[in-house]
């Protein structure tokens, strides 16, 4: 308990914890709400074309629609930066070595590490859902429309699938800094993944069939399936959530048991790797 109550200290003393959790808030209220009302009241033709749509998705009651989307990549790799630093910052800094001798076992220090981060990752997803519930509320009264709420089983399914979604991406922040024994690579090989190969060979999963399957075991992919089991997804003009094709969407059971196998091996290595090597900073 002394470790976890370490390891949580010092993620909320850490600065960047809380300008990835400000810059997340601020970046998914602008997309979800501030620019496409904004689109809405500015563009008279718009709103007359596709307006009463474009505001229904701003309404309360498709709240999850309008959040949930946003976590299988942009949240994902917010919180990958915050896995990694989390880890790779005590490589970076030397401190392992004090913590390894001072405190407790190898082991013990990593997962309280893990299980801290899994704690902070809770006020990634609660505030998120609290402000997009207050900016559609504003928008619902602005607009003199009903205020119908989602109801309260699917808004927990939700910050469910939301907190899992982040968790697999942390744990793969963690395992990343661990294997590279630092922050920046670790950090720049992360969005790597997450911003380009990702993309890259979903781009390509209809020509060559090697990649459609390579990219039924993605974080987003499985991330962005799972969000669509919800039947509440915003979909985008690539035919599926995230701008996925509709053929690379697996069912909600099997995302579940992807990510589930992707966390489980990303902690497993990770812890493997950090009670046997050396724990020298490469960078």
């Amino acid at each position: 308990m002394d470790s976890l109550i370490a390891e949580l200290t010092l993620l909320r003393k850490r600065v960047a914890t809380w300008i990835l959790l400000g810059f997340w808030l601020v970046l998914t209220i602008l997309f979800a709400y501030v620019l496409p009302y904004y689109a809405y009241k500015g563009d008279i033709r718009f709103r007359e074309r596709g307006g009463a749509a474009l505001l229904a998705i701003m309404l309360p009651h498709n709240l999850v629609a309008s959040l949930l989307s946003g976590f299988p990549f942009f949240g994902g790799t917010i919180i990958l930066i915050l896995g990694v630093l989390t880890m790779g910052s005590e490589y970076t800094w030397g401190t392992l070595t004090s913590a390894f001798t001072q405190r407790a076992s190898r082991l013990k220090v990593f997962f309280s590490k893990m299980l801290a981060l899994a704690i902070a990752i809770v006020p990634f997803v609660l505030l998120v859902f609290l402000l997009g519930f207050i900016a559609s509320l504003l928008i619902a009264l602005a607009e003199n429309q009903p205020i119908d709420l989602p109801s309260a089983w699917q808004v927990l399914q939700a910050l469910a699938i939301a907190w899992f979604i982040m968790a697999v991406w942390g744990s793969f922040g963690v395992l990343i800094a661990v294997l590279s024994r630092g922050t920046s690579l670790a950090i720049g090989l992360g969005l790597i993944y997450g911003l380009v190969l990702e993309g890259i060979i979903s781009a390509f999963t209809n020509e060559i069939t090697l990649l459609d399957y390579m990219s039924k075991a993605f974080l987003r992919t499985n991330g962005y399936s799972l969000v669509a089991s919800l039947a509440t997804t915003v979909t985008g003009g690539g035919g599926g959530p995230g701008g996925l094709q509709s053929s690379q969407i697996v069912s909600g059971t099997q995302a579940v048991l992807v990510l589930a196998l992707e966390i489980v091996v990303f902690i497993i290595v990770a812890a493997a790797l950090v009670r046997r090597r050396d724990v020298a900073g490469s960078s």
